[in-house]
């Protein structure tokens, strides 16, 4: 329950001087494969994205490609943030269906459903999804939230990394 004060407290801190600047809820970051885009809480970048026919075993459903990301996440936050495999997210299309969640992770290399990622770290994961077999344009997706020290929730920037495969 501390670890959850403490980072309301920070979110807050830094939510106050990011509206102040314009930061919070200012806009979209949009990049490519390899470049790193830099949030709110930490840096990323899809440092390689894929289309294999499976991945250590796993085999998508009729109908549908496995899309892999490699995706590198460094700490800039100063204290342990907590994350998710659902911080991202893999869109294609318009449509309000037309996305994904990672698959639940089976294997070390892949992204776990939950981690903490702690005060300066670095790491590196694979993202597995699955998407439909004829698109071949995608978004790995990031959308900056937090709740201020009031209990209220808040988006940031909303961050895209554009690619093919």
């Amino acid at each position: 329950m501390k670890k959850i004060a403490k980072l309301t407290a920070l979110l807050l801190a830094m939510t106050l001087v990011l509206a102040g600047c314009g930061g919070a809820g200012a806009g979209k970051t949009t990049g490519d494969t390899g470049d790193t885009l830099k949030t709110m809480f930490f840096d990323f970048s899809v440092d390689e994205a894929s289309s294999p026919a499976e991945y250590d075993g796993y085999v998508p459903a009729e109908g549908n490609r496995l899309v892999v990301c490699t995706v590198t996440v460094a700490n800039t936050f100063g204290d342990t943030l907590p994350m998710y495999d659902t911080d991202f997210q893999l869109q294609w299309g318009s449509s309000d269906e037309d996305f994904a969640w990672a698959v639940d992770a089976f294997n070390d290399q892949l992204m776990p459903l939950e981690w903490e990622l702690l005060t300066g770290d670095t790491v590196t994961y694979d993202m597995l999804f699955e998407a439909p077999a004829d698109v071949d344009r995608f978004m790995l997706v990031y959308l900056e939230q937090y709740v201020d020290g009031d209990g209220n929730e808040g988006e940031g920037e909303l961050f895209n990394v554009n690619f093919s495969v």
